[in-house]
């Protein structure tokens, strides 16, 4: 992308950022510092990224800590920048002491950012774009690469690569109050897997969500199927599909959805997926809340959904159910409501349906039990079916 004429120099760019994470810490010597300084330069300098880069279709500068770069031309630069640098540091950081290592973090976005000069004639950068690169970089201890949704989700959609190594992380709060879902890149010897905890948000809204289902949602059907995809551990393949109707004056434009689990799991253990009634994926907007037995996330629909109006999603993930339940909840109507479990034909499973009281947690059986019938020579499937469900009902498949 060229530069503009406009009198203030706006252009589009996309950012990567890095900032050497221990150099503000008073017990290194100033000469270690500087090496430190000096060597990442060194090596972002030796990246075929930055050298093969059209020098009039880049613009790099000091800021304090480490480097920033506009690139351009194309979004993916600071991406194989960002991996590049990271295997480079594996080589160098090798057999060096901690005091020694280079630890560094990564920040990228694209976005509007204008060029100034400065008294020596230099170009200095200055934007939302590169101000929110650095916002997000500073969230990330050593080894993080982070990324806004906007560049997350533009890398995402070019490679099968990117989408493997770029996974929704969590809400930060960068400044202000303001709440924005970053984005990790980590796998195949490069990022940190862990979750950054400055800035880091985590506050419930399911309250809130059910009390807003009972004034602008109806559920014409859900179904709900478990899948058993090892016996012996228990994985198990959930598959949840909505179709629901917005019974509400304003629009519907995303559904927060809440999974709770019986084993210890990160959010993106869950391998979660969702999709519309078309199998277009459905995207994230929001993680609020990522504990280990407890998630809640919001998607965001691909259209409003008006009053009257039907919506169908489907929510897929797994995970471990060593209790051998599921239950669900209702805090909306429901016309139509199945659940089925999927497993193996050799397996020692007994289906059962318990209706459960949610004042104290009794549960009774049902009066109609599941249907089983076998697929195949090695799967048998059992349903049950309940129609016109209340809201505050609750329902347990065990097995």
């Amino acid at each position: 992308m060229q530069r503009t004429n406009n009198p203030f120099n706006l252009l589009h760019a996309h950012f990567f950022l890095v900032g050497i994470t221990d150099l503000s810490d008073l017990s290194i010597p100033v000469e270690k510092q500087l090496k430190k300084i000096e060597a990442l330069n060194n090596l972002i300098s030796s990246c075929s990224v930055f050298r093969n880069a059209d020098r009039n279709s880049m613009i790099s500068s000091p800021s304090g800590d480490g480097i920033s770069i506009a690139f351009l031309e194309s979004p993916i630069l600071p991406m194989r920048l960002a991996m590049e640098l990271h295997k480079k540091l594996k080589a160098y950081n090798r057999g060096k002491s901690k005091e020694d290592r280079l630890s560094v973090r990564i920040g990228l976005n694209d976005g509007p950012v204008y060029v100034a000069k400065d008294m020596q004639g230099n170009p200095n950068l200055w934007g939302p774009g590169i101000i929110l690169a650095k916002r997000v970089m500073d969230i990330g201890d050593d080894g993080h690469i982070l990324l806004t949704p906007r560049m997350a989700e533009t890398l995402r959609e070019l490679s099968d690569e990117y989408k493997l190594l770029i996974k929704p992380l969590h809400d930060y709060t960068i400044k202000h109050g303001q709440t924005l879902l970053l984005y990790s890149a980590y796998g195949n010897g490069i990022g940190n897997s862990k979750t950054p905890r400055k800035s880091l948000r985590q506050r419930s809204k399911m309250d809130q969500e059910l009390t807003l289902r009972k004034l602008n949602t109806k559920y014409k059907e859900m179904d709900i199927t478990l899948t058993i995809a090892d016996p012996k551990t228990l994985l198990t393949h959930h598959r949840r599909f909505h179709n629901m109707q917005c019974i509400s004056e304003d629009p519907l434009h995303g559904v927060l959805q809440g999974i709770a689990t019986d084993v210890p799991k990160s959010f993106n253990d869950l391998n979660i997926r969702m999709t519309d009634e078309f199998g277009k994926e459905l995207k994230i907007i929001s993680i609020n809340f990522d504990k280990p037995y407890q998630k809640e996330f919001t998607i965001s629909f691909n259209r409003p959904v008006r009053k009257g109006e039907n919506c169908c999603y489907t929510l897929e993930y797994d995970v471990e159910e060593p209790e051998r339940y599921f239950e669900n909840y209702f805090s909306a109507n429901c016309s139509r409501y199945t659940m089925s479990l999927v497993y193996p034909s050799d397996a020692d499973f007994q289906p059962m349906v318990y209706d459960v009281s949610v004042e104290d947690d009794t549960k009774k059986r049902s009066k109609t039990q599941p249907l089983i019938k076998k697929i195949d020579d090695n799967l048998v499937k059992a349903t049950w079916t309940k129609t016109n469900v209340l809201e505050s009902q609750a329902f347990r498949l065990a097995w």
